[in-house]
Parts: C-alpha cells; structure tokens; sequence
C-alpha cells in the first residue's frame, strides 16, 4: 500500500511539473495581459491584432522559459545572445501583426527600454 501511495505521488508530481513547463506561471499570464492591454491602449488594435500578440507573447515566454531551463545551464553569454535571438523572432513577427504605423510606433516604445543595450545589439534588433 505504502509502494502505491508513493507510486501515485511520484506520478502527480511528474504530471505537474511537466504542464509547469508548458504553462506559463501566473506571473507570465499576468505580463501578457498588462503587455496586450497597454499595447491596445496605445496603438488601438484590431480584436484579431490583440488575440495574435496574446498568442505570440505566451509563446515567447514558454521558449525563453525553456532557455532557462536547458541542462546544463547556459552561461550569461549564450543566454543573453539566445534571448536577444529570441527578440529579433519576435519582432519580425509582431511586424507581421501590426499595420506599418503601429509597428513604428511600437518601435519607438519598445526601443526606450534599450538604453543599456550596445550599439551592435540594437543593431541586431531592428
């Protein structure tokens, strides 16, 4: 009995711990939500325009989780090329999303939070 109680526990943890790596936290939902939320605000999106940056934004937050958690552990370089690797994907395809105007506009924003980055990383981000 004690053998199947343990047996049970071990297979809800694996259960668990394996949709906490295709779930984003609640921390990440709640980021998407504010992220959608001000970016609609901001450049009036479409219903179809909020709906394609809630799916990109959730699905970039699952693969730099997943960068996070890659065995062995990636050095600060590598992840910080991987995550400005990342970035670069998901603008191309946020310029798939927005009309050329809202794009510009959300490239002015995004581009304020870049004040540390090198020249050559801003480079690579446009």
């Amino acid at each position: 009995m004690k053998n199947l109680i343990i047996a049970g526990a071990v297979a809800l943890l694996t259960t668990l711990n394996a949709q906490a790596q295709t779930q984003p936290s609640t921390l990440d939902k709640a980021w998407v939500n504010l992220n959608v939320t001000q970016l609609n605000m901001q450049l009036d999106l479409s219903d179809e325009q909020e709906a394609k940056v809630k799916e990109l934004d959730t699905r970039y937050i699952k693969r730099h989780e997943a960068l996070e958690q890659t065995m062995p552990k990636l050095s600060d370089k590598d992840m910080s090329d991987k995550t400005a690797a990342l970035m670069v994907e998901r603008d191309r395809e946020m310029q798939k999303v927005l009309t050329p105007e809202q794009y510009t506009k959300w490239d002015g924003m995004r581009q304020k939070g870049t004040g540390d980055l090198t020249p050559e990383k801003k480079e690579q981000m446009k």
